[in-house]
């Protein structure tokens, strides 16, 4: 059936609807209207399997499958982005550092929201115009474009003529000056009563970059007596065929400027540098000139753990040698660190949390009672509590042969015994003294990250994309699918707020009011469905009540996940293990120094001429933890 006679039929039926009075045949017909909802869904998920489909039989008949092209209506954005800023700054929009406006731009974009011609026009008055409060700038519309216009396109109006004013900082003050040099004017242009009343200056930044080739010419006695040659020796960081700037350039266009190594290759033979590929590869890779780095790596590490309140973290595909693997995150405002890993399971995240050390389990209260609340058979705890009477620390060994004598035949009892591993390995974790204990995880709803700390905030943005993901087709549940998003976003802003000014009559208030936004029932199945999960979900999602220094949202992670994608999109993926270590270690470096507003190519240089003139970035997470 074509989807406009469709939904034209749908909206029939809405109307019929609207005109029925008794009850039982409204439920009825509601029913019937969420039945249809499921039914598209579903469809619409059928017809792309089944195109999915085609396409695999025509490859495997050495034919082409359909191709795609894109029309003219963009993939739909299931970004939440722009609501999340929208909702965060909302509530100052009258402040002097916001306004209202409608330039060329802007009305360029309104053009595009098909909005009148004529209404476009008499707008045209107000583009040399800034109103510094909603109240103004709507109130100046109505006199424009009369009322019932502002009313129909209020929305769009004020969110193209929104802006935030820029807060502008002098260059000119920061710029070092090189060199001075004067612009004289031909006097033979000048009139003859022209006198001389001084310089105007105009400063221009330039940047010369050229080889600094060195011969050293090393001093060389030779003792006949001990039949022995000594030499002088070259300034630290010039040891080999190229000195700490090439070096440096090497490794900050490959992890800062994001470059690939036979481009890194074409620049330096470019400036004149007679240098080989296989050079730059071993650079990026070995073990003498990454191992200052690999230090840095491991001090930033357990610097953000140990200083952080809360760690963020988040985890990501990526290739190694053919092979996917995955990349896990972990940070917070102070620092980003990456490390790759076969897996993504809870033991494989707390193996990082305890720097990759050998594992421990240990049978206690705690694990006995995380294998209740993974649902472990009770038979089975039972059997693990008479068989461990001690609470001691097993090795992977002792951990090993006690669960063989519970689960004999190795394929049968595979997730118990996981979630026994699992269970006895957080509880020895948290037991620990010699290393920073998480206490709280900031993170999407990912089962891996969930029972390893002792609170967790769930990311209000990734709830809020299950919301956008909805695609009602019929009238009434799309308005009513707007409506519950309106009152989403408004209750996001009053949580923002309330990491402002925390207190605990306000955090008694937004606890009822979760309760009342998430009780709503709208009539739209699918939409009900989603709120009671995002319900249920209530302790996770208000953590930050209890600890209001937590985000509302995890995207320092997804960028720095980002980070890595746009690496990818650079270098598929490494090769050795090495390659891979240096990967992680650079990345945690560079994204480090950008949160602690160090100059990466600064503290590369320093650390490659072997300096160290530079703190360490460890040493700065902790200075900066203190303030």
């Amino acid at each position: 059936m074509d989807i406009n006679r469709f939904n034209e039929i749908l909206a029939r039926v809405e109307q019929m609807a609207d005109t029925i009075a008794d009850p039982v045949a409204r439920q009825a017909i509601s029913l019937l209207l969420n039945l249809v909802e499921e039914l598209h869904a579903e469809n619409v998920c059928l017809r792309a399997e089944n195109q999915d489909l085609k396409n695999v039989i025509s490859k495997l008949k050495g034919e082409q499958g359909k191709p795609r092209i894109n029309g003219d209506s963009q993939r739909r954005d299931i970004s939440t982005d722009d609501v999340r800023r929208q909702a965060e700054s909302s509530n100052d929009r009258n402040a002097p550092g916001y306004g209202y406006k409608l330039n060329r731009d802007r009305l360029d974009k309104l053009q595009e929201q098909d909005l009148p011609n004529d209404l476009l026009i008499s707008l045209k008055s107000l583009e040399k115009k800034t109103f510094l409060t909603q109240e103004d700038f709507l109130e100046t519309l109505e006199h424009i474009i009369g009322k019932d216009a502002v009313q129909m396109y209020k929305d769009k109006l004020l969110k193209h003529a929104f802006y935030k004013k820029r807060n502008r900082i002098p260059k000119r003050p920061n710029i070092h000056i090189d060199r001075e040099e004067t612009c004289c004017i031909d006097k033979g242009l000048l009139p003859e009563d022209a006198r001389f009343v001084g310089y105007e200056d105009k400063v221009v930044q330039n940047i010369i970059i050229k080889s600094d080739n060195v011969k050293f010419k090393k001093e060389v006695y030779y003792s006949p007596f001990l039949r022995k040659t000594f030499s002088g020796k070259v300034p630290v960081g010039y040891e080999g065929e190229f000195g700490p700037a090439i070096n440096t350039q090497i490794v900050s266009m490959k992890y800062v400027s994001n470059m690939s190594e036979p481009k890194i290759l074409e620049t330096l033979r470019g400036f004149g540098v007679l240098i080989s590929a296989a050079y730059i590869s071993g650079y990026l890779t070995g073990k003498d000139s990454m191992q200052v780095f690999h230090e840095e790596k491991e001090g930033l590490y357990r610097a953000g753990l140990k200083h952080g309140g809360y760690q963020q973290i988040d985890d990501t595909s990526c290739r190694v040698n053919g092979k996917n693997k995955y990349v896990q995150l972990l940070g917070n405002p102070l620092f980003t660190a990456y490390f790759t890993t076969d897996r993504k399971d809870r033991l494989t995240v707390l193996d990082l949390l305890r720097f990759l050390a050998p594992r421990f389990y240990m049978f206690n209260d705690e694990a006995f009672e995380l294998l209740e609340k993974m649902n472990v058979y009770h038979t089975t705890i039972d059997k693990l509590r008479e068989m461990t009477l001690h609470a001691e620390a097993l090795d992977v060994e002792q951990m090993d042969e006690l669960l063989n004598k519970i689960f004999s035949n190795p394929p049968k009892g595979k997730t118990t015994r996981t979630r026994i591993m699992e269970a006895c390995a957080i509880a020895f974790y948290h037991q620990e003294t010699g290393i920073p204990v998480v206490e709280t995880f900031v993170c999407d709803d990912a089962p891996q990250f969930k029972l390893i700390t002792k609170s967790l905030g769930l990311c209000w943005v990734h709830d809020a994309r299950h919301y956008k993901k909805l695609t009602p087709i019929v009238e009434s549940h799309k308005k009513e699918q707007k409506k519950f998003k309106s009152k989403y976003w408004d209750y996001y802003r009053k949580l923002f707020e309330f990491k402002k000014e925390p207190s605990e009559k306000l955090a008694h208030s937004l606890h009822a009011d979760f309760d009342k936004l998430f009780s709503t029932q709208t009539g739209y199945q699918q939409l009900d469905e989603r709120i009671a999960r995002s319900k249920a979900k209530k302790t996770e999602l208000l953590t930050v009540l209890q600890f209001p220094d937590i985000p509302l949202h995890n995207n320092l992670a997804e960028n720095a996940a980002r980070v890595q994608k746009r690496r990818q999109d650079v270098s598929l993926q490494t090769r050795t293990i090495a390659g891979t270590r240096a990967k992680d270690t650079m990345m945690s470096v560079v994204e480090t120094c950008k949160k602690l507003g160090v100059n990466a190519l600064d503290f590369i240089h320093d650390r490659v001429s072997r300096n160290f003139k530079m703190p360490s970035l460890g040493m700065v997470i902790e200075q900066k933890s203190q303030l």
